[in-house]
């Protein structure tokens, strides 16, 4: 077991080696890309990458405080949910995910519980992984993204 420190180290030598192994994607999709902190530029609609010891999941997290509002984005999705689930690994669809925080979020998401992160020789596995969603995801938003930013409007 580690202490808190070399855990926490491990999990930004993880994301900063992810950040390398992306890289190859930069002629592609350009050099300011963030794959971790991905940007969708609506408030509402936020991709994640988390990786823990058991599992890694790349989310798409609807955030918005409003139930309705954030039911209509989830709905949006649920008519792009041929084109997503086509590119994506198979995907988890919760319309109403409660957070320990006491906020509630819809969450759309593919996970993976074949590797560990704990284990450095499965890393490039789990990279594979989020690469494989990461990627297709953010092929989706590109096509897709003004309907989202309407909806905020």
């Amino acid at each position: 077991m580690w202490s808190k420190q070399e855990a926490k180290d491990r999990r930004v030598r993880f994301f900063t080696n992810f950040g390398v192994y992306m890289k190859k994607h930069n002629e592609e999709y350009g050099n300011k890309m963030r794959w971790v902190n991905y940007r969708t530029g609506v408030n509402s609609v936020k991709f994640r990458i988390e990786v823990d010891n058991k599992t890694a999941k790349v989310c798409i997290d609807i955030t918005n405080e409003d139930d309705g509002i954030r039911q209509l984005f989830f709905e949006q999705f649920e008519e792009f949910r041929k084109l997503l689930s086509n590119s994506m690994d198979d995907l988890i669809w919760v319309k109403d995910q409660y957070l320990q925080s006491g906020f509630t979020i819809s969450r759309i998401y593919t996970k993976t519980d074949e590797f560990s992160m704990s284990d450095e020789a499965q890393w490039g596995d789990l990279y594979q992984f989020i690469e494989r969603n990461i990627v297709a995801l953010h092929e989706f938003w590109d096509l897709s993204q003004d309907i989202f930013k309407d909806l905020e409007d």
